[in-house]
């Protein structure tokens, strides 16, 4: 048969998905019947606004194609994107069910039982994922703060020790381990990470962590100084205001 001047309405459908066209995407695709396909409409949809339609092709398809275990894990994924993590948690179950060393299905169940606060079942699934990639960063912030959570502060800063090793970059990483200092009263070293902190990401409530650092090891120039930067990106804050109101008065400045 001559293909010639003729496109895989899939590979179409990507590229105008890419493009933005999402109408001409759903046009293209039609009612092709095929795993790829269902996926395809229901990103259109989503992108599209259409949330209710997106849920509505994917369970189509899984009707028609159960074993497709990947179409499960997109469900689950938009569950959880709506916050709806009770029908995530059993879409990406079903997942597993069917293909159950899949790293990125054992991610998602992880961040799907961390939102939901169950650290310690959490924390079992993300030692399988970080075994499958010991340089998951994000798994390993994610397992550090199922221990920060949980009151376990060493096994915490062990975690992030082990993350650092792959980025000492992450500023949340550095965030998570000077909050683990607070915690435990070790002022100095909370002040050394919120400094790495403010240095990768200024924002004001690394500004703020950073200035109630200063103000605990008596820098009280400093804290003030770093408090108004917090309040200069966060005006509204009536946490940082009332600190920084607060650090004037008991600093001795009007």
């Amino acid at each position: 048969m001559d293909m010639e001047g003729e496109e895989d309405p899939i590979y179409e459908a990507e590229r105008l998905i890419e493009k933005g066209d999402y109408p001409e995407a759903l046009n293209v695709l039609g009612n092709l019947s095929l795993p790829e396909a269902y996926i395809l409409r229901s990103k259109a949809y989503i992108e599209m606004g259409k949330s209710e339609e997106a849920i509505r092709e994917l369970k189509e398809g899984i009707n028609r194609f159960p074993y497709a275990h990947y179409m499960y894990y997109e469900l689950a994924l938009l569950y959880f994107n709506h916050n709806d993590l009770v029908n995530a948690l059993d879409e990406v179950n079903n997942a597993l069910s069917i293909l159950p060393y899949s790293y990125d299905y054992n991610k998602l169940k992880a961040r799907i039982l961390f939102e939901m606060q169950e650290y310690e079942q959490a924390f079992d699934v993300l030692t399988y994922v970080i075994k499958m990639k010991p340089d998951d960063v994000e798994s390993r912030l994610l397992r550090a703060q199922c221990f920060y959570l949980t009151g376990k502060f060493l096994d915490a800063l062990k975690e992030i020790n082990r993350a650092l090793e792959y980025n000492n970059k992450d500023e949340t990483l550095h965030t998570l381990k000077g909050k683990i200092y607070l915690e435990t009263h070790f002022y100095k070293l909370a002040l050394s990470e919120f400094k790495i902190s403010v240095s990768i990401r200024p924002t004001a409530e690394n500004y703020y962590l950073l200035a109630f650092s200063e103000y605990m090891t008596g820098e009280c120039g400093n804290a003030i100084s770093d408090s108004e930067k917090a309040l200069s990106l966060d005006p509204n804050n009536n946490v940082i205001r009332e600190f920084y109101e607060s650090l004037r008065n008991m600093c001795g400045q009007k």
